[in-house]
């Protein structure tokens, strides 16, 4: 992503680069408060010190919180959050039942025990991560092991991996304490972005070349992600709106200089235009050897034109402590771990704000900072600050781990709002269901969604016509679908050249670059897809023959079941007897069961399932 488009979404003019003083005194690189919370006037409303940081905002602003959404909403919203998938009717009934004052709290802790939770969650990831089964460019090759890496992340969060091991894992997987095969394929996080490893060049001068754009990926990556910060415009001079140097950049160059990549795609080609063979049953960046390169500074970005030599470090602009680049093992240098462990110290004030931001952003659609991947001057304001530190605190506190703050968070009186009248303060706009969700929901809906975990990516239907658009690399053609196209949507191989249609239009990461925030657009084709496509109409007829299985006869019971199961409410006397016309309307033209089928697939289109409320 270019500096200007940054700086165009900030809706931020270009101004004066902020001096490396300016910079220190930045509000993203202050260290963390001891925040207490919030005095308000009215505490009935809260349920835990969440609350407390909101409550007192909309007090400031004259505004009260929404009342609390009613308890199907509410099942439906935690679930679809945290696990990615609509609770079942019968779920919903106990939930309403169970008026005990555990009742919600017990539904949150289920969930989070769930296997689904990291395949929700790990997806959220794996957009930051730039995740992809193929290389990309022209020949788009296969990553054959690529899959490892994804699983990885799932387990990892199934797991509750503590922040600390997580990155470094994902970034010196081979030179962490207790490395093993699952911390090197975690080192595909710096192997994700797009590569042409058969077209990388015969000469010595464009291999280099070739290598110093692969370590642009992973140096922009690694900023963005874990630090919030837009280094990767620093490549070829000083960065033109933020205080960071061209240095800067290649100093964290200096960190990956050295590592090579352990497995290929099929079809990597040498200078001699001859096949790479690699065994590896992983994709890992490693190093294999102490004796690091020396890094120069690269001017206009071009290995041949050497500067300046530098050291490993990290932006001087940072007020956390700068970390001691050492080597201290035989075989490796030890510079990545180095790094890792400087971003996840305590200290770093800046990468727990960071993420704690990731988290509630993916719980409210919005985060505290709208800006999740850029915390510098260009990024936007904090509209809650000391909330932000708060939550940093906890992540810290809690070692780490991300599960603990989910509870916080989702057993709040500011997330359990009903959403309407969405504000700013509030937290509680209406959000539409991303791709993967949309599309597992269904699934979930008409009783076929296979859960079996892991493993090489699926590759359901995608319409002949639309298969011409990618000539290498062919996706197969599939006349019908069987359960093994009919598991979750994470494990959908993602082809680089040809993105499942379905899941691009509701705005599926294009995986080029790191995503942090997925567009939520609303264009007519979505619902023409939804209405015309061979999946959902195949659905329905399940969906249908399911609600008839189930409930047997009369039809009105039937009927209600179908809105129960797509909605996780039972319609109202009006709802139903409109729906009750339908069907009767459509037997005339065909069955009874068609009509189902017909109705059901009118559910599936409306708003109350595509929307989470």
């Amino acid at each position: 992503m270019g500096c200007a488009f940054i700086v165009l979404l900030s809706g931020r003019c270009l101004a004066a680069v902020p001096s490396l003083e300016e910079g220190r005194k930045h509000w993203a690189f202050q260290p963390l408060t001891n925040v207490t919370p919030p005095q308000v006037k009215d505490a009935s409303w809260v349920r835990n010190d969440v609350d407390r940081f909101i409550l007192a905002k909309l007090d400031a602003a004259g505004l009260e919180p929404s009342p609390e959404a009613e308890r199907a909403t509410l099942i439906r919203r935690v679930s679809l959050d945290l696990i990615g998938l609509p609770p079942s009717p019968e779920e919903v009934i106990a939930f309403e039942q169970d008026r005990s004052p555990q009742a919600y709290e017990r539904e949150v802790d289920r969930l989070l025990q769930s296997p689904t939770y990291g395949e929700r969650w790990g997806r959220h990831w794996l957009d930051l991560a730039r995740y992809a089964d193929t290389g990309g460019f022209h020949n788009d090759l296969d990553r054959p092991y690529a899959w490892k890496y994804r699983d990885y992340v799932i387990q990892s969060f199934n797991e509750d991996k503590p922040y600390a091991r997580f990155v470094a894992e994902q970034l010196a997987g081979d030179e962490v304490k207790g490395a093993n095969d699952q911390s090197l394929i975690a080192t595909g996080f710096c192997r994700n972005g797009p590569s042409n490893d058969d077209n990388m060049g015969k000469t010595r001068e464009a291999l280099e070349q070739y290598w110093v754009d692969q370590m642009d990926d992973i140096i922009s990556t690694t900023s963005s992600v874990f630090l919030g910060l837009t280094l990767g415009c620093a490549r070829c001079h000083d960065h033109k709106t933020e205080p960071l140097l061209q240095r800067d950049y290649y100093s964290l160059f200096a960190i990956f200089n050295g590592t090579e990549k352990l497995g290929l795609g099929k079809g990597a080609k040498d200078v001699n235009d001859k096949d790479l063979k690699d065994a590896s049953k992983v994709m890992a960046l490693v190093e294999k050897s102490a004796m690091v390169p020396t890094a120069h500074i690269l001017l206009r970005g071009v290995a041949a034109n050497k500067g300046d030599v530098v050291q490993p470090s990290v932006p001087v602009v940072m007020n956390a402590k700068l970390p001691m680049f050492s080597t201290s093992s035989d075989k490796k240098s030890l510079r990545r771990r180095t790094l890792a462990e400087w971003i996840t110290s305590p200290t770093n004030a800046l990468s727990w704000r960071v993420l704690a931001n990731r988290v509630w952003q993916h719980h409210f659609g919005t985060g505290i900072v709208a800006s999740p991947s850029n915390f510098g001057f260009t990024g936007a304001k904090p509209t809650h600050p000391e909330l932000l530190d708060y939550l940093a605190h906890e992540l810290i506190t809690n070692g780490g781990q991300w599960k603990p703050l989910h509870k916080l968070i989702v057993m709040s009186a500011t997330y359990r709002q009903a959403r309407s009248e969405p504000h700013a303060l509030r937290f509680n706009s209406l959000q539409r269901m991303e791709a993967e969700v949309l599309r597992d929901s269904i699934l979930a809906a008409s009783g076929k969604l296979n859960l079996k975990p892991g493993g090489p990516g699926i590759k359901p239907r995608i319409r002949a016509e639309l298969l011409d658009a990618s000539q290498r690399n062919k996706w197969p053609v599939l006349v019908k679908e069987s359960p093994e196209q009919w598991r979750r949507s994470v494990y959908i191989y993602v082809k680089r050249q040809l993105l499942m249609p379905s899941m691009e239009l509701f705005d599926a990461p294009t995986t080029t670059d790191s995503c942090p925030l997925r567009l939520q657009s609303t264009v007519p084709t979505q619902a023409l897809v939804l209405m015309n496509d061979d999946f959902v109409e195949d659905q329905a007829r399940y969906l249908s023959e399911r609600a008839t299985r189930e409930m047997g006869a009369p039809v009105n019971k039937i009927v209600e079941r179908l809105f129960s199961i797509v909605t996780s409410h039972f319609p109202g006397e009006a709802r139903l007897q409109q729906a009750l016309d339908f069907v009767k309307q459509r037997e005339t033209q065909s069955d009874r069961s068609t009509a189902l089928a017909d109705l059901a697939h009118v559910l599936l289109n409306s708003s109350e399932f595509v929307y989470i409320k």
